[in-house]
């Protein structure tokens, strides 16, 4: 397809590195690249963030979980912690938001601490929590990876395994693999490996709104909230929902992982873009700039 040839070339010329790229009108394959002679397993990085966010909604599906949620029920042993803290007041749309009101960010996937730490939960409870929950956009990924233990603990499985049958085998996603941190948690913030062919398959499954094969998966709803902004204080560029950016349209959304892991959805263009790299630089203004408008406008 010639958007994304004229993509691929405008990025070699930059020096970016892109793995693999999709692009889907629907169910309809439009086009796609790959540099690498086999689509393989890769870390999506923070699209796994987008990925738990489904697992949340799922849950709240199934009524084992709801957005107000509280932290303080679901891991009682802490109460002493959390009593007269702002940890005490933190829900679960609290993490989905980023807005639990930590004041450090912790540790990301490669810091020293990463490989240091053991119990991630009791890291976070002992943590200094600034703000009042709900009024202040810290991007961290340990709102995430307390979604995942709040999961574990109401469903009595990890999130991949609560997943793999209600969500990653009925989209074709045979054998997950998704990194746990050293108790045995999914870490759910990042260490996800999916092909594109996945990324792509997962994209669909959003733009049809939580429908796969007939089945109602996840709520049309949670996904429309999922994906609108929901910060009113110190918002990111164009916003942020339960684990989704908000893209430059402001209407469309995407998941987004650190190296260049897009995927990105346009409802109103029925359109799905997933791309794959490995690349510091950072270049999403690119992707949205120089392939998915050029995309729409070919396809119209």
């Amino acid at each position: 397809m010639k958007s994304i040839e004229t993509f691929v070339r405008k990025m070699k010329e930059k020096d970016i590195s892109i793995n693999y790229i999709q692009a889907y009108k629907g169910e309809e394959l439009l086009g796609e690249y790959s540099r690498l002679d086999t689509k393989t397993r890769l870390n999506v990085y923070s699209v796994s963030k987008s990925v738990t966010s489904i697992g949340v909604g799922i849950a709240i599906k199934e009524g084992v979980l709801t957005l107000n949620s509280m932290l303080k029920d679901i891991f009682p042993e802490y109460a002493d912690k959390m009593e007269g803290t702002y940890l005490s007041k933190i829900n679960v749309e609290h993490l989905l938001t980023m807005t639990c009101g930590l004041r450090d960010k912790l540790f990301f996937s490669d810091d020293k601490e990463r490989y240091e730490v053991k119990d991630w939960i009791s890291y976070f409870m002992e943590q200094v929590f600034a703000y009042e929950p709900g009024t202040h956009f810290d991007y961290s990924n340990f709102n995430t990876y307390m979604l995942s233990c709040i999961l574990e603990r109401v469903t009595g499985q990890t999130l991949v395994e609560y997943l793999k049958t209600r969500f990653f085998e009925k989209l074709g996603i045979g054998n997950p693999d998704w990194l746990s941190c050293p108790m045995g948690h999914t870490t759910a913030a990042n260490g996800l490996l999916l092909t594109i062919d996945e990324m792509s398959v997962i994209g669909r499954f959003l733009l049809q709104e939580g429908v796969w094969n007939g089945e109602r998966i996840l709520s049309a709803e949670y996904i429309r909230d999922a994906s609108k902004n929901h910060i009113s204080t110190n918002m990111p560029k164009y916003g942020y929902g339960y684990q989704f950016w908000v893209n430059p349209d402001g209407e469309s959304y995407r998941a987004d992982g650190k190296y260049g892991q897009y995927i990105i959805v346009v409802p109103k263009k029925e359109l799905v873009v997933t791309v794959q790299a490995l690349e510091s630089k950072k270049f999403f203004d690119d992707v949205w700039e120089e392939l998915v408008i050029p995309l729409e406008e070919e396809i119209e």
